[in-house]
């Protein structure tokens, strides 16, 4: 096996061929339902080969990376309990049926019904009424009478057991703590750091509902990417001040939990629906204020997303 420039970690192609047996994820697997480690016969009579001296060399392709042996037996390394937990989640072998179906929420923008279905790899929102977040076009499912809010990330084990109210509830806190780990420069798929960028719509007009030149309800767009591994992601520019303190004292001070709300609705109404001011293109500034009760919060930020100003105020002062 090779070894790329980090010294002992696997090159990525050698990481894939390891994996790339059904043998190899039998054992993986074996160890990750056995919680511990397990000794070599009792390795061996949980996995299904057909002889003990391929099973050793399948697993020894695996010692030193996905498995550690130690002097009782083998257990998972860390490399090997994420894969198992990948694995587990369903997020590369399930896809659950989910269709669009009404919650108990009401939609931030014009207090209409929502209602959630399953896409790809999260759960989409939808108003029965007004324009939505974004333009139709976006919403993987396809172009439909309903406006898109969005989707939330969740694995296909969030939907498991749980009706339509606590899947909307999952998927919130699923993707608000990716989002606050984002916002604090972290990526919460590998732990290395992230780079903000955000966009300017130059012909910006939303009016009631959404632009035509950018689909969206706000003039930036924010865009976020992983130093190290694949993950990027963006939306409006909420997501990359979620993280911030004041906001956070401002939601949590009205008795609003960010990560796991009693009330979805509650939470959008302040994440989704804020007022923002374009302060400057060259250089690009732009001011994002936030009302929760007699309170609200303003951060000015930069092209790159940075709050360069902060001010908390009562909800009747003058900007």
């Amino acid at each position: 096996m090779s070894e790329d420039a980090a010294g002992d970690r696997l090159a990525p192609g050698d990481a894939f061929a390891v994996l790339g047996n059904e043998n190899r994820m039998a054992i993986l697997r074996a160890l990750g339902e056995s919680g511990g480690t397990l000794s070599f016969s009792t390795l061996y009579d949980r996995v299904d080969v057909a002889d003990s001296s391929q099973f050793n060399y399948h697993l020894d392709r695996m010692v030193g990376h996905f498995v550690e042996r130690t002097a009782d037996g083998y257990r998972l390394a860390g490399a090997g309990r994420r894969v198992v937990e990948a694995v587990l989640s369903g997020a590369v072998t399930e896809r659950p049926t989910m269709e669009r179906t009404p919650v108990d929420e009401a939609c931030p923008y014009c207090g209409a019904p929502v209602a959630i279905e399953w896409q790809e790899d999260g759960v989409g929102v939808f108003c029965s009424e007004c324009a939505g977040r974004y333009s139709r076009e976006r919403a993987a499912c396809g172009a439909d009478d309903a406006g898109y809010l969005g989707r939330y990330p969740l694995p296909p084990a969030g939907v498991r057991g749980r009706d339509s109210e606590a899947v909307l509830g999952a998927a919130w806190t699923w993707a608000n703590l990716e989002i606050l780990a984002l916002a604090s420069g972290l990526c919460p798929r590998c732990s290395a750091t992230v780079e903000w960028g955000a966009t300017l719509c130059e012909d910006h007009d939303a009016g009631d509902g959404l632009c035509d030149a950018c689909d969206g309800r706000y003039a930036l767009s924010a865009r976020v990417a992983c130093t190290n591994c694949i993950l990027e992601t963006g939306g409006e520019p909420v997501v990359g001040l979620v993280a911030e303190t004041e906001l956070l004292a401002l939601l949590t001070g009205e008795g609003l939990n960010p990560v796991n709300p009693a009330s979805v609705h509650r939470m959008e109404a302040v994440h989704g629906d804020y007022e923002e001011t374009v302060l400057s293109r060259e250089p690009l500034r732009a001011r994002y204020t936030f009302a929760v009760g007699d309170e609200r919060v303003s951060l000015t930020v930069d092209g790159d997303l940075s709050v360069v100003e902060r001010r908390r105020e009562a909800a009747d002062a003058g900007h």
